[in-house]
């Protein structure tokens, strides 16, 4: 299904009902990296999209902000009154820049393996170095070493599979989509001052091999958000929602249950 938002044609989906749970994408992926969660519909009203320049969507990444923009259309679209809202990685920092526009109407977060701090110095140039490799090579060597930093040691050892399938969906995404998206992240304000005024239920997930985002930082998230829920998936890496889909979903089941 799609909408049309300034121009833009934006992709979605949804499956199930009852209470409404939005997931939100993250880099380099479109919504078909929450394939594995479809048994989450079973229960709730499960939707997810993807973001402008990815998957099925039209257009070309220019800011977080931005991004949120383009989910509020598909919220107000659905005439979403309240939903859960989740967020993987990149996805993570749209759901924080949502949550300063459109707090209303979110009842509930799930913070998937994400981060709220903005980028360090350091971290910012790493992703302007490979909007440089990405514009001199093309992208095949960029998504070769980051597919390694996405999984654990034991995933990429024992599931080939998982590899190739990550791999693939990666190669579908467009150079100007992947360079757009490293600028937008890299640019990205720091979210960390909304963490403490945070007062809705709050799911925080990651997985305990976890490079991109370590587990550190969604202990500090922990931390600074009132009663939030932390759970540390074994045996995962990054994308631990693929590499480890039984316990994510349980952890996801166990704390939508829980809810008003």
């Amino acid at each position: 299904m799609f909408i049309t938002r300034a121009g833009i044609r934006l992709a979605y989906e949804e499956a199930g009902a009852g209470m409404p749970v939005l997931l939100l994408h993250g880099f380099p992926f479109s919504r078909q990296m929450w394939r594995l969660q479809a048994p989450l519909a079973r229960t709730v009203r499960l939707i997810t999209c993807d973001l402008r320049g990815f998957g099925e969507s039209e257009g070309t990444p220019s800011s977080m902000d931005e991004f949120a923009e383009d989910v509020h259309a598909v919220v107000t679209h659905l005439g979403l009154s309240a939903f859960v809202l989740g967020g993987f990685s990149m996805g993570g920092y749209v759901l924080f820049r949502y949550l300063a526009r459109h707090a209303d109407r979110v009842q509930a977060l799930l913070l998937l393996d994400t981060r709220a701090d903005a980028d360090s110095p350091e971290g910012r140039q790493r992703r302007y170095d490979a909007i440089a490799r990405i514009e001199s090579e093309g992208p095949a060597g960029y998504l070769d070493d980051f597919v390694k930093l996405v999984l654990s040691p034991k995933t990429l050892q024992s599931r080939p599979d998982l590899i190739r399938d990550l791999r693939a969906q990666m190669a579908k995404v467009r150079p100007a989509t992947l360079t757009g998206a490293l600028r937008a992240m890299a640019e990205r304000p720091d979210s960390t001052p909304l963490l403490s005024g945070i007062r809705l239920p709050t799911l925080i997930v990651v997985g305990e091999d976890d490079k991109a985002t370590p587990p550190d930082n969604a202990r500090r998230m922990h931390a600074a958000i009132a009663g939030s829920r932390f759970v540390l998936i074994p045996e995962a890496g990054h994308v631990s929602n693929l590499e480890q889909p039984e316990p994510f979903n349980a952890a996801l089941v166990s704390f939508l249950h829980a809810l008003p």
